[in-house]
């Protein structure tokens, strides 16, 4: 009896760590507000987040990072589970995500920055490959440095312990490669990103929060987009069309939560602060490193593993209530 009446109790409380400390601190009001609607209507939650960096460390060669294999697991059961959608919003290609067993069900991939997206076994290209990848990639050959081929985009990774000054001249160069090329420059946390011109996570989110949103709503904030990027959110939007992939079940007044490291993922925060201005209730989640992210956050949390509590808590709040009986009778969090 007394295990049911704590659990009751329970129910009221914050997101805390096993010892009963607040795991994180969200540092804005309108933060605050909208998690606590987010935890009364976790039915009406979509919780998309970036991958390297955010829940695991960014490595030289990208083959090779370090997955936890909780990870997976853990995405799985949140698509699966009481959340409205479970969805990745990554610079990777569905293909690498495959081999890393990233690639669950229950969940939504966009990839390579919203040039291809992934469900259920079926992936769908959004955009044309960029005509000038392939002279850029092979312009690539012979450098020191980790290059990552992928259809739609060509990355080049370094590590904390290289030279900052050749570091620098890597970046001049894949500036001057993505001008000459016209492609997109997207410099993010050990890495840097040549891409479609005018693609980029902020493009791609606003296509993506537009299968949950009235046009009209979406429209606002793609008035402030520069003519190419205007172009290529009409692109994904329609090859969503043609594939019948912008369908979703029907969803009033969703909530969104955005976990994100680097700069990359800034043009997302900038569309939640314009849904933030609507209404619409939506929590940024930035891990630590990136200033003009954490400046615009409402939570941050200390790297990929404060990431993976963050999303461990929430699934907590996503389950059945006899499930979350039983974990924390147990006394477990996730």
């Amino acid at each position: 009896m007394l295990r049911v009446v704590q659990f009751f109790l329970g129910l009221t409380r914050p997101m805390q760590d096993a010892d009963g400390m607040a795991c994180f601190t969200v540092r804005t009001t309108a933060g605050r507000i909208a998690l606590n609607e987010i935890l009364r209507n976790i039915r009406r939650t979509i919780l998309l987040v970036d991958l390297d960096g955010s829940f695991w460390d960014p490595v030289r060669w990208p083959r090779t990072p370090l997955v936890l294999c909780q990870i997976p697991r853990l995405f799985s059961r949140l698509g699966r589970s009481r959340l409205f959608m479970m969805a990745y919003l990554t610079g990777r290609a569905s293909e690498q995500l495959r081999s890393f067993g990233m690639l669950v069900r229950g969940v939504v991939a966009w990839c390579q920055f919203g040039a291809e997206r992934w469900q259920a076994g079926r992936q769908v290209d959004l955009v044309p490959v960029p005509p000038g990848l392939a002279t850029a990639i092979s312009a690539l050959d012979g450098t020191t440095y980790s290059v990552e081929r992928k259809t739609h985009a060509v990355a080049v990774h370094w590590t904390a312990a290289d030279d900052d000054v050749a570091v620098g001249q890597l970046l001049a160069r894949q500036q001057s490669l993505a001008e000459e090329h016209r492609l997109a420059y997207h410099p993010g946390n050990l890495v840097v990103e040549l891409s479609p011109l005018g693609m980029s996570k902020k493009v791609s989110a606003a296509c993506f929060a537009r299968q949950f949103l009235p046009a009209e709503v979406i429209e606002g904030f793609v008035r402030g987009f520069d003519p190419v990027e205007q172009e290529v959110y009409e692109q994904i939007w329609a090859s969503l069309e043609a594939s019948g992939s912008e369908f979703v079940p029907s969803l009033q007044s969703p909530y969104f939560i955005f976990v994100g490291d680097s700069a990359p993922d800034l043009g997302v925060f900038l569309l939640f602060d314009y849904l933030r201005g609507l209404g619409i209730p939506v929590l940024k989640v930035a891990v630590k490193g990136h200033k003009p992210l954490e400046d615009l956050a409402d939570i941050v949390v200390d790297g990929p593993a404060g990431a993976l509590q963050f999303v461990r808590e929430l699934e907590l709040h996503t389950a059945p209530w006899w499930l979350r009986f039983l974990r924390r009778s147990l006394g477990h969090a996730a």
